[in-house]
């Protein structure tokens, strides 16, 4: 695994390049801009295995309605973002 220090940001970033497809450098963990959202929408306070429940949900729908009325997550919090 490649890595090295944002020499901007100063954030260890990892070399990620799917099959077929450029490579870019990321981050470790939730961006800037997602950690907020993350947290806003609750989604830092799920479990291991709530998380997973909500994979699984999102493999079966793409349908944010259907998403928000199921039972299977916590509701999730309106943000302004």
């Amino acid at each position: 695994m490649k890595t090295r220090i944002n020499p901007t940001t100063g954030r260890e970033e990892l070399w990620v390049q799917p099959e077929g497809l450029p490579g870019i450098w990321m981050t470790r963990g939730y961006c800037d801009r997602c950690h907020p959202f993350n947290k806003c929408m609750g989604f830092l306070e799920l479990t291991d295995a709530e998380w997973k429940s909500v994979e699984d949900l999102i493999l079966e729908t793409n349908d944010f309605v259907s998403l928000e009325k199921s039972p299977n997550i916590p509701k999730l919090k309106k943000c302004s973002i």
